[in-house]
């Protein structure tokens, strides 16, 4: 059994999975922090490369850490404690931590966020919703098609399968709904590349006010079911991918989830 295996390695098998050509001009995404070439002691995964999360990998002996969200979205100009991008940073070469991140590549490819996103409330007949020019069967979120039913029957089924207790909605809860748009993260702004699309509903996070005002006008329902619970399943996502890779290759690697993640968001009611 092989028992030492380098990042290398594992940079390599989860960019076959999601292609760092398919992330946006503007995203930062692969190695964040540490070597290539460094043996694997452990891999960590979450989706943010929060203190918490540092301190965690640390602790539990997995020098390699694998997140949604790069630590380094923007360049640095000094490794200090002036902000937090450059704390976290300096923390991690501090802990000695390998991080690599797969963000808008992860979202865009084919098994990716947006798909198992699309899986959760049972989308048929899937595609690329804002095809990629060079593949267009990947790109920026998913439609799909659902049993005609009502927006509240699949504000429901959102709720379930995501263990939601609260989400915003625009629209009409007794309009009937077939063709269903999803994009993780952010993806306000796209309701009308969604509408264009032919969604008649947009799931998504983070949707900002006017958005939710031109998508009434635009006659686009919007879920908004918040950017963690769109993006925390990229966590099980690349576990289960990497368990499985490492026993086929009969890898001896210890790979867990985060427990440290958490929603920054509580609700008072």
């Amino acid at each position: 059994m092989k028992k030492k295996i380098k990042v290398q390695e594992v940079f390599d098998y989860l960019n076959a999975f999601a292609p760092m050509d398919l992330a946006e001009t503007w995203d930062s995404v692969g190695l964040q922090t540490g070597d290539l070439n460094k043996e694997v002691q452990g891999i960590l995964i979450s989706l943010d490369p929060t203190e918490a999360v540092l301190w965690e990998a640390a602790e539990k002996g997995a020098n390699t850490l694998i997140t949604h969200h790069p630590l380094l979205l923007k360049p640095l100009k000094v490794l200090d404690n002036s902000s937090i991008a450059s704390r976290l940073a300096r923390l991690s070469v501090l802990l000695d931590l390998n991080i690599l991140s797969f963000h808008t590549n992860l979202d865009a490819t084919r098994g990716g966020l947006n798909d198992v996103l699309a899986q959760k409330i049972g989308l048929k007949q899937t595609q690329a919703m804002i095809p990629n020019p060079k593949n267009p069967k990947v790109g920026l979120g998913r439609l799909g098609k659902v049993p005609t039913q009502s927006l509240e029957s699949l504000i429901k089924k959102l709720q379930k399968s995501l263990k939601l207790k609260n989400l915003r909605y625009t629209g009409d809860l007794k309009q009937k709904i077939h063709d269903v748009g999803v994009m993780t993260g952010s993806g306000g702004a796209y309701f009308k590349e969604a509408k264009e699309a032919g969604a008649q509903v947009l799931i998504t996070g983070d949707v900002k006010y006017h958005h939710a005002l031109d998508a009434q006008q635009e006659n686009i329902a919007l879920i908004d079911i918040g950017h963690f619970h769109g993006e925390f399943p990229m966590i099980k996502l690349l576990a289960d991918l990497l368990k499985k890779w490492a026993k086929q290759k009969k890898l001896k690697l210890k790979i867990e989830e985060s427990l440290s993640q958490q929603d920054p968001f509580h609700f008072f009611s």
